[in-house]
Parts: structure tokens; sequence; C-alpha cells
């Protein structure tokens, strides 16, 4: 009986610890949230070059970062970027900036990138590169990490926006539907969204409680409520064994004596 207490226990460790997996997964999008993303110099395809605040001060930004070796999710991922907004073909209220994170890229590898995708003469979209890529990654929560072997980066697909302020409204990860590429546009022209959640000191049972001054999450009470019954389980069953087994040792002893 002892074993299968112990294999319960295990279990429900291993349940517990893949649920905060998935939750850690879920919060990188709201990470650096309405932080200001860093003024990098960019040096734009086609362009001289310019100041981070003067792209996004003119027109809000969707930001999507890649390198042009990428053997994995960039191609797919702006390929599906570009087949979505053909739909939206009407609204300028935003640009596209396609920077890589690579430096090894030069700005004539990301003109080949405009070209294969057929939007070098696309004016929404905007393709460069930036000296200053670590403190730009840093300042939107984006951590590629390189395989020097392969010599790609295992990195997530990330779409930022930016609105004309320079504060990071919304961050999508991985390749995306229509639906939550309108929230993200709706985001960056400051366009209030029901789906949003603002703040609130009166929701006590949240499992997460986010801070705008600081753009950190901290546990709430609801996390707990989710973990409850799983602990209080494991106590019943441990506390069940320990009495299972004095009452064994006693009758061990009483037929001894």
């Amino acid at each position: 009986m002892f074993k299968n207490i112990v294999l319960t226990v295990i279990t429900v460790s291993f349940v517990l610890m893949a649920n905060a997996q998935s939750v850690s997964a879920d919060l990188k999008e709201e990470t650096n949230i309405y932080e200001k993303i860093y003024d990098a110099p960019l040096t734009i395809a086609g362009k001289q070059q310019i100041a981070f605040h003067k792209l996004y001060s003119g027109k809000p930004l969707l930001l999507a970062l890649v390198f042009t070796r990428c053997s994995g999710v960039c191609n797919p991922f702006l390929l599906r970027l570009s087949e979505n907004l053909q739909f939206r073909n009407k609204d300028n209220s935003f640009n596209v900036l396609v920077l890589s994170f690579d430096p090894r890229d030069s700005i004539k590898d990301m003109e080949f990138m405009a070209k294969r995708f057929g939007l070098e003469n696309n004016k929404q979209w905007l393709f460069g590169i930036t000296s200053n890529i670590e403190e730009l990654n840093q300042s939107v929560g984006f951590s590629p990490v390189l395989d020097s072997l392969s010599g790609q980066y295992n990195h997530d697909a990330l779409l930022v926006g930016i609105n004309s302020d320079g504060y990071i409204t919304k961050k999508l990860i991985g390749i995306r539907q229509g639906h939550d590429l309108a929230l993200l546009i709706a985001s960056v022209n400051n366009i209030y969204s029901p789906t949003y959640r603002l703040p609130n000191k009166n929701a006590l049972f949240s499992c997460f409680n986010y801070d705008p001054a600081t753009g950190k999450n901290t546990p709430g009470l609801g996390l707990l409520f989710i973990a409850l019954p799983a602990v209080i389980t494991v106590l019943l069953l441990v506390s069940i064994s320990y009495i299972v087994r004095n009452k064994s040792d006693r009758k061990e002893i009483k037929i001894e004596s």
C-alpha cells in the first residue's frame, strides 16, 4: 500500500509540474507588456539609418523578429503573417518591421528576404537590422539561443505590437490566426479590446497578479486554489498511510507480548 501512495504522490507531482510549465509558456506573452521598447539604431532596406522611435512615432508597428538563415519557423511565420495581412490591405494604420536578431545578417540579406516574399515594393513592410539587438531583445523579453554546431537559433516565432508612443501593447508567440492578429492591431492603435481584463484589486482569486509598474506577474490566490485539491489529496494519502502503519505496528507488539 505504501508503494501505491508513493506512486500516487509522484504522479501528482508530475501533473503539477506539467501545469506549471504550461502556465509559464502562456505567461511569455504577458512579459514586458506596457514597457517601452529599446530605442535601437536601425538600418532599413532601401533607406538610411534611422532611430527606432522615428519609426513608431510616425505609425504604430508590428515587430517580427527573425533571421535569414532560419531553417525552421521563420519562413512559415512570415508567410502566414503576410497572408493574413493581405485581407487587411486597406488598413494603413500600422507598419510591419521585420528585424533580424542574428548579428550575421546584413542589410543585403534582409533585402533578399523581402524579395523572396514579394514584399520589396510594399511600403507597409520594412526589413532591417540593428547593431544593438541584445538590448532590443531584452526590452521585448525575447531570448533566442544559438546552437554553435548547427548555426541555428532555438527561438519563438514572436510578433510584438508597439504603439506610437513606443510601448509594447501585446505579444503573440507562434503562428497565429487572423483573430489574434486583429486584436494585436487594435492594441497598437489604442483600441479597447473586451478580451483584456484590467488590473483590479477586487479580483482576489486570479491566478496571477500583474503589476503594470514593474511589468511582472506574481502568484495569486487563484493559483493556490487550483493546486489545493492535489495538495489535500497528497496529505490525506500520507496521513492514511501513517495511521495504517501505526495500527499494524501496534498489532505486532501485542502479538509478541
